[in-house]
């Protein structure tokens, strides 16, 4: 738990232990100002699945006054997986407040649920005046804040992926209320012209998965074609490219030493996620992708040729855009990578298309 740190007497009857404890506030209160508003999180990559720890020595200001911990939390997760589950898992501290001695509040940390559709649904407004997001009770007393952090929860990828950390930029107008909002794009070259009322966005993006080969042992075929990059284009200059899958590759001397396609690599600005490589006649599945774009799977290789082999699938990348990075313009160019084609032979020995990459812009708007 969090005890309070208490600040000196007002008319201290000891002049040294007063100024003593000032300076242990002002120290703590420097750590406000690190990248998790003073709290210590392990856990925290883009590749770590376990749910985050609050480590000693973490700090927290809550009604103006400062709390801190000298033991490690362990954080328990009891949102209920039901059919309509929540995704989104949050942190919050909730206050349990002595009605003789407010010296002796303390705060308990938890883990919250939300829906990755509707942020704003599981998240409390900002409030301006205790500097936080807090959540009040039906006598408008707080009882609890949230961390500016989120998190999605999925098995399939075998637990907490996304953890991001919001930008206070996002809630800096007092009186608003934000949603998070999301546009979607598919295959293709697009423009995205940022919001005059946005101070930031995130981009999501995937490229095309390869295509599977048709059955090698026939005779030679249309062979298949990679998955299309997708690129992040600011100014007119590439920032951020995710190649596409690959193809299935000769590795020996036999007529029917193939291998599966490689896995693309991302490179440039943001969060960068290489592809899976493909296993024999099977496309890669992107299980790397902890991105919100999906798509960008490899296709499955022929399974009526004598051998065959799969196509890689796409990379990925997460980019965090500011409206300064723009340099006075308002456009965006975003390439989405298409899936390469499989290979044909007969039509009935034919490999099976990549997946379509896909981009996803988030940000938050009233």
């Amino acid at each position: 738990m969090f005890k309070l740190i208490k600040e000196a007497e007002e008319n201290p009857s000891n002049l040294l232990d007063s100024y003593r404890q000032q300076n242990i506030i002002m120290q703590k209160m420097r750590m406000l100002h690190t990248a998790f508003d003073g709290i210590k999180l392990n856990h925290w990559n883009d590749t770590d699945r376990e749910l985050p720890d609050i480590l000693a020595g973490s700090i927290c200001e809550f009604e103006g006054r400062l709390f801190a911990t000298n033991e490690n939390i362990k954080l328990h997760d009891s949102v209920p997986l039901g059919a309509d589950k929540e995704d989104l898992r949050f942190i919050k501290l909730v206050i349990v407040r002595d009605a003789d001695n407010k010296d002796n509040d303390y705060l308990r940390a938890e883990i919250a649920g939300g829906y990755s559709s509707t942020v704003s649904d599981g998240f409390p407004s900002y409030d301006y005046e205790n500097r936080g997001f807090y959540v009040k009770d039906e006598n408008n007393i707080i009882k609890e804040k949230y961390l500016r952090l989120s998190m999605k929860y999925d098995a399939n990828l075998g637990g907490y992926v996304e953890k991001k950390y919001w930008n206070i930029n996002d809630f800096q107008r007092k009186g608003v209320t934000l949603k998070r909002k999301t546009v979607t794009f598919e295959a293709g070259e697009h423009e995205f012209n940022f919001p005059d009322d946005v101070n930031s966005i995130t981009i999501h993006i995937t490229s095309g998965g390869g295509g599977g080969y048709y059955g090698i042992g026939f005779n030679a075929g249309t062979l298949p074609k990679e998955g299309g990059d997708s690129q992040i284009i600011l100014n007119n200059e590439i920032i951020t490219t995710c190649k596409g899958g690959g193809i299935g590759k000769k590795i020996g001397s036999g007529a029917f030493d193939y291998t599966g396609g490689k896995g693309g690599t991302a490179s440039g600005y943001g969060k960068l996620i290489n592809g899976n490589d493909a296993l024999g006649i099977s496309g890669a599945v992107f299980s790397n992708n902890t991105t919100l774009a999906s798509g960008g799977n490899g296709g499955n290789g022929s399974s009526t040729g004598v051998t065959s082999a799969g196509g890689g699938s796409g990379s990925a990348a997460i980019a965090d855009i500011t409206r300064g990075m723009l340099k006075g313009s308002s456009a965006i160019k975003i390439v989405v990578g298409a899936g390469g084609t499989g290979g044909l032979y007969n039509g009935k020995t034919d490999g099976e298309n990549g997946q379509d990459g896909s981009a996803v812009i988030e940000y938050m708007q009233k």
